[in-house]
C-alpha cells in the first residue's frame, strides 16, 4: 500500500496492521465502548483528539461502532440488525432489491415486528424500480411508502433503524450489486446504542407522516442544506482522503478540496464523464491527487481524515446537497477512522492515476467546460431552467423524441455523450448522464 509518509492514521493502521488486515477482508469490525482513561463528558465529545472548529462529533453515549466495508460485509449486517429487531424496523432506503433484505424484513413482519420502509417515489434511470420493490412486499405485513421530497429531487437516503438503538448508515443501497455481489465500492457504519439511532427514526418518522425535519446532532449530516457540513469534514487539519461516485457543481465542497491541494487524495470511478472530468483536472491543477478505479464502481462516499470520518449518501453535486433527502453520519472514533482509511487504501493502490487517465471518458480541460459538441463538457444545467437556455449551455441535441412520465408529456433531448434532458412545459425537470 501507498503510504505518505506524514499520514497520521495511516501509520495507525499500519501498527494496528494484523487486526486490520483480519477486519477488512471480513468488511466489519467492532468497536468497543471506550475506557475509564479515555472517557468523556456526558455532553462532550467522542475519544481522540478535539475537533477543530467545524468538524463535528459523536456524543460519548453512543457507544459501539462497527465498519461496514464493501466489496466483502455483503448483505449480512443488515440481515443481522434486522433479525435482531423486537419491536419496530424503520428503513429508508433509495433501491431495494436485495433478496436477503426483503426476506428479512418480511420475516420480521411475519413475527409480528412493525416494518416500514420508505422507498424513493422515482428513482433516477429506474422506471420500472417501484413497481419491482412494490411487488416483492405484495402480500406481506411489511409497511411501503415511496416518497421524494419534490418532483425533481430524491430520496437518496440509505439508513436502517431497528427498535430506536441500532442504527446502520451509508452509501449502500439494498441491491445486488451493492451487497452481495461485491460490484461496488461501498462505506457504511453500524452503531450501536447512545442517541443517534433515535435521532435518525425521528427523521424517519417525519418523513414518513409529511412532517418537517425534526432538529438533529451536528453528527448527523441531512440534505437539503449538507453543502457547508461537507465543506468543513474536508478542512479537517492534515490529510484527508476522499471515495466519491460524482464530482459535479459543488462549490463550497469544490472550494474546500481545491484548498486542501496536495493534502487531499480523491478516488473516483473510471467511468466519470466530461464534465466531472473537467472538475478532476481543475482540482489536480491546485496539487488534489486524483486516481480513478475501474473495479469495483466506486458509489461510496467518503470523507476521512485525522479527526473524523463522514460516511453517508451524499454525492457531490448540487442536487444532492440541496434538494435531496441524504443523511450521513460523522465518527470521530480512532479505530473507525483507521479502518476506513486503510479500506480506501486498498483501492487507492489499485487505481490510475489521473495523469496517465487519458483514454478516460471525456475531455474538458477547465471546470467550466465547454457548451454542446461531442468532444467539449457538458456544464451543470439548474432544473427549471428553458429549453432555449439549456440549448445555449450544452448546444443541440443530437436527437428529440417524446415520452410521459407520472402521465405528464415530456420532451426528451439526447446528446451525443448519452447525456438526456427531459423537458415539461418547456423547462427541464430531469438530467441523465
Amino acid at each position: 500500500m501507498h503510504v505518505n509518509r506524514n499520514r497520521v492514521w495511516l501509520r495507525l493502521a499500519s501498527a494496528l496492521a494484523p487486526a486490520l488486515f483480519f477486519l477488512t477482508a471480513c468488511g466489519t469490525a467492532n468497536v468497543s465502548a471506550p475506557n475509564a482513561a479515555n472517557s468523556t463528558p456526558a455532553h462532550g465529545t467522542a475519544t481522540g483528539a478535539a475537533p477543530s472548529k467545524g468538524v463535528a462529533s459523536i456524543a460519548a453515549s453512543a457507544s459501539q461502532f462497527t465498519w461496514i466495508g464493501e466489496p466483502g460485509a455483503g448483505s449480512a449486517p443488515w440481515v443481522s440488525a434486522i433479525e435482531r429487531a423486537r419491536q419496530r424496523v424503520d428503513y429508508n432506503v433509495y433501491l431495494l432489491t436485495d433478496e436477503n433484505v426483503a426476506n428479512a424484513l418480511k420475516q420480521a413482519a411475519a413475527r409480528g415486528v412493525i416494518v416500514r420502509v420508505i422507498l424513493d417515489s422515482h428513482p433516477y434511470d429506474f422506471p420500472d424500480a417501484v413497481s419491482k420493490e412494490l411487488a416483492m412486499f405484495r402480500g406481506s405485513k411489511v409497511q411501503v411508502k415511496t416518497w421524494s421530497p419534490s418532483a425533481t429531487s430524491y430520496d437518496h437516503a440509505k439508513y436502517l433503524v431497528v427498535d430506536g438503538h441500532l442504527a446502520i448508515v451509508g452509501s449502500a443501497n439494498a441491491t445486488y450489486s451493492a451487497l452481495d455481489g461485491g460490484a461496488n465500492l461501498e462505506d457504511n457504519v453500524e452503531i450501536d446504542g447512545g442517541t443517534l439511532p433515535a435521532d435518525l427514526d425521528a427523521l424517519f418518522q417525519a418523513d414518513w407522516s409529511g412532517r418537517p425535519r425534526p432538529s438533529l446532532p451536528p453528527a448527523l449530516i441531512v440534505s437539503p442544506g449538507s453543502a457547508e457540513a461537507l465543506a468543513n469534514q474536508i478542512r479537517q487539519p492534515g490529510p484527508v482522503v476522499m471515495a466519491e461516485e460524482e464530482l459535479y457543481d459543488a462549490p463550497d465542497v469544490m472550494a474546500a478540496m481545491e484548498a486542501k491541494g496536495r493534502q487531499l487524495e480523491l478516488l473516483l470511478p473510471s467511468s466519470i464523464d466530461s464534465e466531472e472530468m473537467a472538475n478532476a483536472r481543475m482540482l489536480a491543477s491546485h496539487g488534489v491527487q486524483v486516481r480513478l478505479l475501474s473495479s469495483p464502481y466506486v458509489h461510496a462516499k467518503l470523507i476521512a481524515g485525522t479527526e473524523a470520518v463522514f460516511i453517508g449518501s451524499e454525492n457531490l453535486s448540487a442536487n444532492s446537497l440541496d434538494d435531496n433527502r441524504e443523511v450521513g453520519m460523522v465518527v470521530t472514533q480512532p479505530l473507525v477512522r483507521a479502518q476506513a482509511e486503510a479500506w480506501f487504501g486498498q483501492y487507492w493502490q489499485k487505481a490510475q492515476p489521473l495523469s496517465s487517465a487519458s483514454g478516460a471518458s471525456g475531455t474538458g480541460t477547465s471546470g467550466s467546460g465547454t457548451s454542446g459538441g461531442s468532444g467539449g463538457a457538458y456544464p451543470y444545467l439548474p432544473i427549471g431552467i428553458s429549453e432555449s437556455e439549456a440549448r445555449s449551455k450544452w448546444g443541440p441535441p443530437s436527437s428529440i423524441s417524446s415520452t410521459t412520465y407520472h402521465g405528464r408529456p415530456e420532451t426528451v433531448w439526447t446528446y451525443p455523450n448519452g447525456a438526456r434532458l427531459y423537458f415539461q412545459d418547456g423547462k427541464l425537470v430531469h438530467v441523465s448522464r
